[in-house]
């Protein structure tokens, strides 16, 4: 217990942060019916990541949240003021092709760089996730911590403008506006979140502990209780698995969080049947 301790204690600690962080974004994605624009961002981010590998920076060079943070900012600019959200299925489209665009741009940067396989492969899997540093948590909760001070000090315009956009223009507030501080709030945390957990994982801890919540029957604030429950028990479960059978973090985080959805829907089904 000690060594799986020693070993997994950072890595937990920055799941934890990723679970108290990512579903307080999801709910307003999933009002907003963006149910993607966190993989696109994340994505987007990962481009810059690549160009700042490609420009010779470490992992751990400030360059790289420096180059990551601005092409999440391109992108809160892009999915805020250029398409019509009364349009969903138009949005949606947006976000697939900003997804598939910047995931082929990343391709073709690290085409012929040294080991641009391997840093396309830990974008995806989070690889970084299993050896995260006492500096990373530092980062990640500052990061974080802001972002959350910005949702819940704005948490009344936020929630008007991703359930109610119409009646908050009646009442004066710029919806565009609110929009791109949201993606750019967003965009703070996928930077640090695809550099550390990876695209798919960052996806998983966004959407799946509030889906569960959701099977499960919960509104309003008792769904996001519910979510950062659900995520906990994933990620301790996950950090075992990983830790035992010696699996990569992330990935392992990813297949814990579909079974969980695919278990609690069939219970949520056999109990309505």
């Amino acid at each position: 217990m000690s060594d799986f301790i020693a070993v997994m204690a950072l890595p937990l600690l920055a799941c934890v942060l990723l679970v108290l962080i990512h579903p307080s974004l999801g709910t307003h994605v999933l009002a907003r019916g963006v149910i993607f624009v966190d993989l696109a961002l994340a994505q987007i981010a990962a481009m810059g990541q690549s160009v700042a590998f490609l420009l010779g920076a470490e992992p751990h060079d400030p360059s790289v949240y420096l180059w990551s943070f601005g092409f999440t900012l391109l992108g809160a600019a892009l999915f805020s003021f250029l398409w019509d959200r009364n349009h969903s299925v138009l949005q949606e489209a947006f976000i697939g092709i900003a997804f598939s665009l910047s995931t082929a741009a990343s391709l073709l940067l690290l085409a012929n760089a040294p080991h641009g396989a391997e840093h396309v492969q830990q974008t995806l899997n989070g690889e970084a996730l299993g050896w995260v540093s006492v500096k990373d948590i530092v980062i990640m909760a500052f990061f974080y911590g802001i972002v959350g001070a910005f949702l819940f000090i704005n948490r009344k315009k936020l929630t008007l403008c991703s359930e109610e956009p119409h009646k908050a223009e009646r009442q004066g507030i710029s919806v565009k506006l609110w929009d791109f501080l949201f993606y750019a709030a967003f965009g703070l945390v996928v930077t640090s979140s695809v550099k550390i957990s990876g695209v798919l994982a960052v996806f998983s801890f966004l959407i799946v502990p509030l889906v569960c919540a959701t099977l499960l029957g919960h509104k309003g604030p008792k769904r996001l209780y519910w979510a950062w429950g659900i995520g906990l028990v994933v990620s301790i479960v996950s950090s075992g698995l990983s830790y035992n059978r010696d699996w990569p973090m992330g990935a392992t985080i990813v297949c814990v969080f579909g079974l969980t959805v695919v278990l609690i829907s069939i219970l949520t089904r056999m109990k309505n049947a």
